[in-house]
Order: C-alpha cells, then sequence, then structure tokens
C-alpha cells in the first residue's frame, strides 16, 4: 500500500511516497514467463508423458518389475506399458530438443554411437549387435525420459521423491528376499533381479541412499525426517552386511563428500552421530562379514581364502582388460564381449580363461568398445558433475535457494559414491549414469528458471530506484526537476528510518 509522507523545507513541500508492505499478504508480482515456457510447462502431451515418466523411473530404480515376474511367474511387460507411451511422448513433445541442452547429452549419446560403430569390428558379431540393442533399447533412452520430460523444479523435486521412494522398496527387497545361499556364508544379496549379486545390490544401494536422505532434509514434517533418517541408517547397515569391498569403499566415498560439501550443520551432526551410529551398524554386521571387509588392508595371508581369491581373479582381469585396451585401442573387443574374448585366448583354469567380465566399469567400456568410447565415458560423467557443481554453487550464494544446493548436493552425493563402487563393477552399459546425467540437465534448466524468478521477485522488493537530489532528498530518477513524488520501496517488515539509511549508504 502506499503511505504518503509530507515534508516541509524552506517554501518548498515536498511529498515522499514510500511503499510499506504493512500486511503478510502482500507478494511482488511474478517475472514474465516466456511464451515458450508456458507452452512447454502446460503441454498436455509433455505432462502425460511425463507422469508416465515417473512410473518409469519407480520400476527402474526399484526393480519392481523383476519382483513382480519372479512372485508371478508372468512377465506383465509393465516396462513396455509405460516405457513406449513415454518415449512417444518425448518425440511429440520436443523432448529430444530440450534433452541435448545439456552437454552431458551429447557425450551419453557419442558413446551409444560409438558402440553401434564398433559392432562391425567385434569378436562375435550376433553377441554384440544383440548388446547394444538392449542398450539402446532400455538404458540410453532413461537419458531421454528424464532430461526431456521434466521441465519445472516441481517435476524435479517429484523425480526425487520418486528415486527415494524407490529406495524403500530396494531396503524391503533385501529382508523379503534375501539368498539363503550367500546368507549362511555371511553375505547379504537377493534372489531376484539384476542387481541379485551382493556387490551390485550394495552399489545400487549407495545410489539410491543419499535420494532418501533428501527426503529427510527437505521434508517439513517431523515424522517424515525421523522415517527417513531411519532408511538412511539401515540402507548403510545393508551395504555392511553384503561384505562388498567396494561398497565399502563408495561407502567411504560418499562419507568424505559430505564433509567436503555439506553445509557447516551437517558436518557437525555427522561428526557428532556418525561415530555412534557406525559402532552400532558394526556390532549387528556378522563376523564373517567384517573379516571380508578387511581384506582391503589386512594381510592376505591371514585373510578370508574366498576373498583373496576373489582379489586375485579381479587383479588379473583388471590386467587383461587395460591390454586389450591397449592391443585394440579404436573399437576393442567387441560390445560385451570381453568375457568370452579372454575366455577364448587365456589359458588359466585347465585349457580356458576364466570367462568372466572386468569387474571395472571404465576399463570394461575401452577394452570393449575402445579408447574413444572411454573418453566420451568419461566426459559424460565429468560434465554431468560439473553441471551439478555449478548448480549447488549458484545456490548456494543465494539465501532463498536452499532447496535447489539441497537437491544437487544429494545428487552428487549419490554420484559419488556410486562412481567409487562402480570402479569394480561391470556397470559402463547400465542406466543409472544417462539417468543421472537427464537429472543434472533437467535440475539446472528448472533451477536457472527459479533463480531468475526469485530474484525477480526479491529485486521489486529491495532494489533501490532513488536518487539524491541537491537537497538530500531521495527522488526518482525519472522524476528529477519535476515536482512528482518520489517512490522508494522498502523491504518487507523494515521501519521506514532505517530502510532509508541503508538506501542511502547503498548510494554512497
Amino acid at each position: 500500500m502506499y503511505a504518503p509522507v509530507w515534508r516541509r523545507r524552506a517554501t518548498a513541500v515536498y511529498r515522499l511516497t514510500v511503499i510499506v508492505p504493512t500486511r503478510p499478504r502482500f507478494r511482488a508480482a511474478a517475472p514474465p514467463i516466456p511464451l515458450a515456457a508456458v507452452s512447454e510447462a502446460d503441454d498436455p502431451v509433455r505432462k502425460t508423458a511425463f507422469r508416465l515418466g515417473l512410473a518409469l523411473v519407480f520400476l527402474r530404480f526399484s526393480m519392481l518389475h523383476q519382483i513382480q515376474s519372479m512372485l508371478m511367474h508372468v512377465n506383465l511387460r509393465l516396462l513396455y506399458l509405460v516405457g513406449i507411451p513415454a518415449l512417444l511422448g518425448v518425440l511429440a513433445a520436443g523432448g529430444i530438443r530440450r534433452t541435448f541442452r545439456g552437454r552431458p547429452a551429447v557425450y551419453w549419446t557419442a558413446f551409444a554411437v560409438w558402440m553401434v560403430l564398433a559392432t562391425p569390428f567385434s569378436s562375435w558379431i550376433g553377441g554384440s549387435a544383440s548388446f547394444v540393442l538392449v542398450y539402446l533399447r532400455t538404458n540410453i533412452v532413461m537419458l531421454f525420459v528424464v532430461a526431456g520430460l521434466a521441465v519445472t523444479w516441481r517435476e524435479c523435486r517429484q523425480l526425487m521423491y520418486v528415486i527415494g521412494a524407490s529406495a524403500v522398496i530396494n531396503a524391503l527387497a533385501a529382508r523379503l528376499f534375501q539368498s539363503e545361499e550367500t546368507a549362511a556364508a555371511g553375505r547379504l544379496s537377493l534372489d531376484v533381479g539384476t542387481i541379485a549379486n551382493s556387490n551390485d545390490y550394495a552399489a545400487h544401494m549407495l545410489l539410491v541412499i543419499p535420494f532418501l536422505l533428501w527426503i529427510g532434509l527437505s521434508s517439513r514434517w517431523l515424522a517424515v525426517r525421523l522415517a527417513a533418517c531411519l532408511g538412511v541408517a539401515y540402507g548403510i547397515f545393508i551395504i555392511l552386511d553384503t561384505g562388498s569391498r567396494g561398497g565399502t569403499i563408495g561407502l567411504c566415498a560418499g562419507l568424505l563428500f559430505f564433509l567436503w560439501r555439506g553445509t557447516a550443520r551437517q558436518r557437525i551432526a555427522l561428526l557428532a552421530l556418525g561415530p555412534v551410529a557406525l559402532v552400532a551398524l558394526l556390532a549387528l554386521v556378522p563376523g564373517k562379514t567384517l573379516e571380508r571387509i578387511r581384506t582391503i588392508t589386512a594381510d592376505t595371508r591371514n585373510g578370508d581364502q574366498e576373498a583373496i581369491m576373489s582379489s586375485e581373479s579381479r587383479q588379473y582381469l583388471l590386467r587383461k582388460s587395460v591390454l586389450y585396451a591397449l592391443e585394440h585401442p579404436l573399437f576393442g573387443v567387441g560390445p560385451g564381449q570381453f568375457a568370452s574374448y579372454e575366455g577364448r585366448h587365456n589359458i588359466v583354469v585347465g585349457t580356458h580363461g576364466l570367462w568372466h567380465e572386468a569387474h571395472n566399469s571404465f576399463t570394461q567400456a575401452a577394452s570393449e568398445c575402445g579408447i574413444p568410447a572411454l573418453v566420451f565415458f568419461l566426459a559424460g560423467i565429468v560434465s554431468t558433475w560439473r553441471l551439478l557443481s555449478a548448480t549447488c554453487r549458484e545456490a548456494s550464494r543465494r539465501p532463498d535457494c536452499r532447496d535447489i544446493q539441497t537437491t544437487t548436493f544429494c545428487i552428487m552425493l549419490a554420484m559419488a559414491g556410486f562412481l567409487a563402487a562402480i570402479t569394480f563393477l561391470n556397470f559402463a552399459y547400465f542406466f543409472y549414469l544417462p539417468a543421472l546425467a537427464g537429472l543434472a540437465i533437467a535440475t539446472h534448466h528448472a533451477a536457472r528458471e527459479q533463480f531468475r524468478s526469485r530474484a525477480g521477485a526479491r529485486g521489486r522488493i529491495l532494489a533501490p530506484v532513488l536518487w539524491p537530489n541537491e537537497n538530500n532528498r531521495w527522488r526518482n530518477p525519472a522524476a528529477v526537476g519535476t515536482r512528482q513524488p518520489a517512490p522508494c520501496l522498502v523491504p518487507n517488515g523494515t521501519k521506514r528510518a532505517q530502510a532509508m539509511r541503508r538506501l542511502e549508504q547503498r548510494m554512497r
């Protein structure tokens, strides 16, 4: 509202009109939104496809479609029911264009194209062709579904909630579908899914747990925060219970990143509660599992024999993968063909090799698809990280963008632990990294819109629009030399005198 204030000096009378928001209901008008943005946000085709994309993301991260196939002994093709319409929506609503707004999309697309180019030079063309077709049909498409359909900040938050809910399903699967065979050996694994292996399951949990942490940090409800914190603690216990040494290293990497990029309050909370929680978790982990984890640094002569043999075979496979990458630097031995090529060209067990995968996602890409594929693979990861880091830094400078800072921080936390874990796994062709790249692209552009809108609203409340005249009175620059009243924008909830003093200091 406008409150006119009359001042008399000499023979002239000045009227200073001050905008004083006296009621909490006062809100600054939102800045004008470009027509293209309005059409994208309100496009019914895109909105419908986005809902289907949410269902697809939930199925992929929760592995619920695989659990359904095992329980019902029939595949309902849930991925096809939601995935195909979502992809059609990406094509119809301009999702391809939105996806390539971010540089990670270019690198991951180049990685997929190079896989196709490497197929004719494979040691087994038929096997590589079917392998590449599966990757194009089920994994790389996650990049376009996430980055091409999420436009607004609210939709990015919905993606975070969906992945966090998937973490709850994954945690429940540890109790409902635990493998009895590995449980007898003191390790946790599943009876179902592509992440049934203990090491794969630990890496998957490292990726989804930070999204559950995000729910705890973002929720306004105390009960939800407590439930999310308990879920995070249980997820860490699951990682330790798998006995995965790579998962343990990934967990340590995540903790170090938390201490490095977390806020002061988060660091204090981790340092205060972390040791107590760690002691409690270690007390619940079986002794055999802890003995296996200790072989990371313990003397091999006193360690678990199964763990020692596993370490030796992994070292052998690492050397072979590096050797094959150097022998076939352009196209590798063929996408998905490292195990068969190693088994046919080496004598380790009887008359053949180990017939195992490379157990290193980076050398797996280099040895099977060539060094250019490794370059695209690394470029996709680095560009995704830089995009998230730039958004996080910009949000940290703005007091009204703490939610954006928390979101990008949790995504980077997931990447830190996951990348450390897949250094010891065969995850080069999984959907995780393209999906994270798509989430980084969508989050970055939605956050930029939020930066502009929130800065515009704040600027209309706080911007100094006065100019001192010869009588040291504040006047509108457009009204200098006239007798028009000079408007003054005063911050909400601040007294007039204090506002005027701050404005004078700012103008000086």
